[in-house]
């Protein structure tokens, strides 16, 4: 905690984050009971009403209320990208420091497959998968993380490397250390700090790879709070009914902001390198997301 409080970036980060995730604990503990309505009633009498007392985002194109959709969404995008990173790093740990501490075939098998998975656009991938598994949230969660992995193995097995290399570690071996405890007491606790930092800034772009999905109307079942399904409005409403999508796309916008406000404030206090392993993914992904959206704007 001290690392966070230490450092303006990393506090307005977490001051974001924990708001959200407030409003994610509370609607998951009383339900559509602290809603004003049901975010899956539909109205066709209060079809695109504008904002107001009643509705204070307004109505979407079936009469929903867009608030209380907006607060279901929350949990389920929150839930899916930190669901997403804690599998992916486990993976990560488990591949990573395999290869990092035996070598040999074993990291070759694991970083060339590792890399294999580098040579191909991840969001491609991930909406190939969740195309192939059908719409769920569960499949849109597995098609993320079948793509997201490998970020993890290289950052793993990196830092494996250098812990492995030190006195200690060779003195472990020496005298014949089980291979459990120089990774729970020799090698986990030296490089958890920048996985942690590196895992708090991916949670959003996690977030923003769902949302994708979600825009792209693939992987996310039909009518589920969702912010990025909710967003993809605007590809048929932009200049009749903005509003619709772009008070999802806000939230989209504010909740990968904390995170990255967050995360970014402790890599410059921890290791600001390990920025660089999210920089080319952020980049093909948001490259990727302004064709696709001015595809669908030139198809609409």
């Amino acid at each position: 905690m001290n690392i966070i409080f230490s450092n303006k970036l990393s506090t307005s980060g977490f001051v974001i984050i924990s708001i959200f995730f407030a409003i994610a604990i509370v609607y998951e503990i009383a339900g559509n009971r602290i809603l004003p309505y049901n975010p899956l009633q539909i109205n066709l009498y209060q079809v695109n009403a504008p904002p107001s007392f009643s509705h204070l985002f307004g109505t979407d194109q079936l009469g929903r209320d867009i608030f209380s959709r907006v607060i279901a969404a929350i949990p389920i995008d929150l839930g899916i990208s930190m669901f997403v990173v804690i599998v992916s790093a486990f993976i990560g740990i488990f591949l990573g420091t395999i290869a990092g501490y035996f070598r040999g075939v074993l990291e070759e098998i694991i970083m060339r497959t590792t890399d294999l998975f580098f040579a191909f656009p991840p969001l491609v991938m991930a909406m190939a998968v969740a195309a192939t598994l059908g719409p769920s949230l569960l499949n849109a969660s597995i098609s993320i993380i079948f793509v997201w992995w490998p970020p993890y193995v290289r950052l793993v097995r990196g830092n494996t490397l250098q812990v492995a290399s030190s006195e200690f570690i060779t003195m472990s071996k020496v005298l014949s250390t089980p291979f459990r405890k120089i990774l729970t007491r020799g090698i986990l606790p030296n490089i958890m700090t920048t996985l942690l930092v590196y895992a708090t800034m991916d949670i959003g772009t996690a977030m923003l790879t769902l949302s994708t999905l979600g825009f792209l109307n693939i992987g996310i079942p039909v009518y589920t709070p969702e912010l990025g399904s909710m967003s993809s409005i605007l590809t048929t409403s932009f200049y009749t009914d903005p509003l619709e999508g772009l008070i999802p796309a806000f939230f989209i916008f504010i909740i990968v902001m904390g995170f990255s406000l967050m995360g970014e404030g402790m890599a410059e206090l921890i290791d600001p390198n390990i920025r660089s392993h999210l920089i080319s993914r952020r980049k093909r992904l948001e490259e990727f997301s302004r064709v696709e959206a001015k595809e669908g704007g030139t198809t609409s």
